[in-house]
């Protein structure tokens, strides 16, 4: 059968209610799994293949790929509303959706998110089309040394990531370096740093990881400084105008829109590399590429690149994953599995023989990126309330919320001690100026790295890195990042009272104690890493032996007053391109003049949309008393939280704790903190046991 007849044979599939349900089901699966922390899509998608045995084969793939389809832009909500991404592939889209939603603009970020998603899809599907007579080509020209060096140019963003904190960029990104290689080792069958917890065997999860340094940690900033997250804004404008500016301005922006697109596209096209990386490189490309950028300060260029990328990201797996029969991703992986349940081959065969299913599944993601954004457009206002909550009722929420995510990914109760260590050191992190993309960044690519890289050695050896044409053009990019950043760097002109500054902030008592509490780590896990076979010891050798030193150089430097004089340009802070997302305290609003040729005037548009809160002036020394008492309190229940879901089962302890956080933490009245206890435990009981089919009962102690 010819390709393109394919196409009106699936219309044909397609016009049913029946079809036409089960596709909203699967966009609605996937909204759900994106907005939940800690569920991740694929979660979602698995949970769905056990009441689909019985179902025709194109329903079956309206579900699935509709779900697939329609989880990205979800997860940009929670990530642009409350810091949280929905999953790791929105984790970039925090960099500038928190900060606008600090500003009272959350509604205009999720217009730009909601536009930009359905955008970068329907480009993304278009480029797919044009480029299926190369498939195999573009698809086998990549190999273990490409891999390598994908991921290396990867982990290259850290620098770029930590523009004005370098050196506590590069610890934090070999920190995730390090957590990567828990678990399995992937060659060589070494058992790595798992303690004798069976749990840790099959390492830690991203998902639990940005479970911990996201909402947790947000939470806990949230509920220790006590005020909204649209803070030090009054009256904001959040109905539908505020949404639909957000959509205008994707559409005056084109060439950004389409070159984020085509980025976000061609990485798709890798198998396994996922839109973790798509959405980092296509920000960081659109950062350094833009003009006037204010990324990291609530610049909506970055949501827009971002959220094109990871949708245009599924797009391009679709290539792989349906004409060769690769997964492009864990998601296609499960869909591809659900496929050949149903008795659909992918492959090169499919494309021949059953092109109406390749159009079919083409069609759902243009159609469920459509759903998903026109949900979010229509519901923006309302979402975009939730940034004037009460941080007592909020943070609360987005703790249970963010434990459940993570118990309910596995049902395992370490999972959730992991959450909130992580959620600790990210809360730590966070107060000492490190930032946290880049710890992100080195969980996600370093197994991806390392088993290429050892990959590459075995099969081909050293040199091949130089010899393979895609191989060899990677290396360049990275040298040239590498390059230019250094460069830049040199150039850039800081004040002499800046520079002292920011050796004054990265020298604090905490910033040394954290450091060096990374560097002990550090020693240990080299130490440790010397009794692994040789392939397995590489890559922890050499991570644990640079984060070592990274950190005995910043302490050394930050506690030695010679030292610091002379070199304490080296670990200075500077303008960090977290900052909004450390500390920002209240509305970031441009210097005066005429705004730049990207600026639109839009921020001076702020000024008329909030008004100013006057705060009473309180004690500083009773006001650090009930911060300090506030994060003893959390910290408390959140042990509690851990032990109670071991003992007695989640379903009892989340709204013991809940209760628990609202009344004795955020202060709230006993009738709001009943009702609010009642209403979310039963929504969340909903989801994840009537939904979801998640069990939340157990417990060590009511298992006898």
């Amino acid at each position: 059968m010819d390709f393109g007849s394919g196409l009106v044979d699936a219309l044909q599939s397609m016009m049913s209610w029946s079809f036409l349900l089960w596709f909203l089901l699967g966009v609605a699966n996937g909204t759900i799994s994106g907005l939940l922390p800690g569920l991740s899509g694929s979660v979602g998608i698995a949970l769905m293949i056990p009441f689909t045995f019985d179902m025709e084969a194109t329903q079956a793939i309206g579900l699935f790929v509709a779900a697939l389809a329609g989880q990205n832009f979800a997860g940009s909500i929670t990530a642009i509303l409350i810091n949280t991404p929905g999953s790791s592939v929105n984790a970039a889209t925090t960099y500038d959706g928190y900060p606008l939603a600090r500003q009272g603009r959350g509604g205009f970020a999720i217009g730009v998110s909601a536009m930009a998603s359905f955008l970068g899809s329907l480009i993304g599907i278009l480029i797919i089309l044009a480029l299926f007579p190369l498939t195999r080509e573009i698809i086998l020209s990549f190999s273990f040394p490409e891999f390598t060096m994908l991921g290396v140019l990867g982990l290259t963003i850290i620098a770029v990531a930590s523009r004005g904190a370098m050196i506590k960029g590069l610890i934090a990104g070999f920190v995730g370096l390090l957590v990567s290689f828990v678990g399995f080792a992937p060659i060589g069958g070494d058992v790595r740093y798992v303690f004798g917890m069976n749990e840790l065997y099959d390492g830690i999860g991203a998902v639990i990881v940005l479970v911990g340094l996201f909402a947790i940690t947000e939470a806990l900033n949230l509920v220790v400084q006590n005020e909204t997250v649209a803070r030090g804004i009054g009256k904001v404008h959040l109905g539908r105008a505020q949404v639909m500016e957000g959509v205008r301005y994707v559409l005056t922006k084109p060439f950004l829109l389409l070159r984020s697109s085509v980025l976000g596209t061609g990485i798709g096209l890798i198998p396994a590399v996922g839109g973790t990386l798509a959405s980092f490189l296509v920000y960081f490309q659109a950062a350094k590429t833009v003009k006037n950028p204010r990324f990291g300060q609530g610049d909506p260029r970055g949501v827009l690149a971002a959220e094109a990328a990871n949708d245009a990201k599924d797009a391009g797996s679709t290539l792989p994953s349906l004409a060769l029969g690769i997964p492009g991703s864990a998601d296609w992986a499960i869909v591809l599995g659900a496929m050949v349940m149903h008795g659909i081959t992918p492959g090169p065969n499919l494309v021949r023989d059953n092109p109406e299913i390749v159009w079919m599944s083409i069609l759902v993601i243009v159609g469920a990126a459509f759903v998903a954004s026109s949900f979010g457009l229509i519901f923006a206002p309302w979402l975009a309330r939730i940034t004037q909550v009460r941080s007592s009722l909020l943070a609360p929420i987005i703790i249970v919320l963010a434990v459940t995510g993570a118990y309910a990914l596995d049902t395992r109760t370490a999972d959730i001690l992991l959450a909130i260590a992580f959620g600790l050191l990210g809360y730590a992190m966070r107060s000492v100026g490190m930032p946290i993309i880049p710890l992100v960044l080195g969980l996600v690519l370093g197994p991806m790295v390392e088993r290429s890289y050892l990959q590459t050695v075995e099969t081909f050896g050293y040199g091949v890195f130089f010899t393979r044409p895609l191989s060899l053009v990677l290396v360049i990019l990275t040298v040239a990042v590498i390059t230019f950043e250094i460069v830049s760097n040199r150039r850039a002109k800081v004040s002499k009272e800046v520079k002292e500054q920011g050796v004054r902030t990265a020298s604090r008592p905490a910033a040394v104690a954290l450091i060096g509490g990374i560097g002990v780590v550090a020693a240990g896990a080299l130490v440790l890493a010397m009794d692994f076979r040789d392939q397995s010891r590489t890559f922890p050798v050499i991570a644990a032996t640079i984060l070592l030193a990274l950190s005995l150089v910043y302490v050394l430097i930050a506690v030695v007053p010679t030292l610091r004089s002379r070199f304490g340009g080296i670990i200075a802070d500077g303008h960090n391109m977290e900052q909004m997302m450390h500390a920002p305290d209240g509305v970031v609003v441009p210097p005066d003049g005429p705004a730049g040729p990207d600026d639109d005037g839009r921020e001076r548009q702020l000024a008329t949309m909030v008004e100013t809160v006057t705060e009473p002036v309180r004690d500083p020394e009773a006001e650090k008393r009930d911060h300090a008492a506030r994060m003893r309190n959390s910290l408390i229940l959140l042990v509690v939280f851990a032990l109670g879901t071991w003992a007695i089962g989640l379903g009892i302890t989340v709204p013991i704790v809940l209760f628990l956080l609202m009344r004795y933490v955020g202060r709230e009245t006993w009738r709001m903190s009943v009702i609010v206890t009642v209403v979310t435990s039963a929504v969340l009981y909903f989801l994840f046991v009537s939904v979801l089919r998640m069990p939340l009962e157990g417990g060590s102690l009511l298992m006898f």
